[in-house]
């Protein structure tokens, strides 16, 4: 019997989520690689101006404090473990829709860091595994979540945080407007899922001749914008 494609909204907001934090993960550990490279290549400063991008809050004070907080401080949600065990923690109530296959990945992600946070490693590349588990963890979710709704509205939120990060990080135009068009078309097929006043708002800023992350305002605007325009 084929199951219905109806969701409830508690259940999409748990998917949203997932595919958030998920792509969090991936995006924070990807970001903390460039970031510890240039540390070990260039002055200790350097690394300031990057971790000032994760570390809004500014909780950490050393490159040792900052590095070890954004792999593995639980009280801070945007540490790489805070992520990985909130995104375990809406799979686990998804298991049904998701399949054991799938949730596997983020289990042995959440067991590896708990590891190396009890041995202190902040060497990022002992984490690479969590790197690859996060990409078969997509593959796994678009071959067993049979909803295909509840996979669009996963992959909403995966682009959603992800267009969040690439601002944040000041990435180019071509990448953001890219980055823009895939979240509108994971969109377009959710009637509804969009805040129309806010899209328009978006269409008007992520323009060719208006883009400008050096401006802190309309950097601002497009995060908040981003943050708020997936009714979810």
């Amino acid at each position: 019997m084929v199951k219905s494609d109806i969701i409830s909204a508690t259940k999409a907001n748990r998917l949203y989520w997932l595919g958030r934090y998920e792509c969090r993960v991936y995006a924070t550990l990807h970001q903390l690689n460039k970031c510890f490279d240039e540390m070990i290549d260039g002055e200790p400063d350097d690394y300031t101006a990057f971790w000032e991008k994760l570390d809004a809050s500014g909780i950490y004070k050393t490159n040792d404090e900052f590095t070890y907080g954004m792999l593995y401080d639980e009280n801070n949600p945007g540490s790489v473990l805070s992520a990985q065990k909130c995104a375990m923690d809406n799979a686990i109530l998804l298991r049904e829709d998701i399949m054991s296959e799938t949730l596997s990945y983020l289990e042995m992600s959440v067991a590896l860091l708990r590891k190396c946070k009890q041995e202190a490693t902040v060497n990022i590349s002992h984490l690479q595994p969590i790197i690859d588990w996060s990409l078969a963890f997509w593959g796994s979710a678009e071959q067993r979540l049979q909803n295909h709704k509840a996979l669009n509205i996963m992959m909403i939120g995966r682009n959603v945080e992800n267009l969040d990060m690439l601002l944040r990080f000041g990435y180019p135009y071509r990448r953001i407007a890219l980055a823009y068009d895939s979240l509108k078309r994971y969109c377009r097929d959710m009637t509804g899922s969009l805040d129309d006043n806010i899209s328009s708002q978006l269409d008007a800023l992520i323009t060719a001749d208006k883009f400008d992350l050096s401006d802190e305002d309309y950097k601002t605007r497009l995060l908040k914008f981003v943050n708020q325009l997936v009714r979810v």
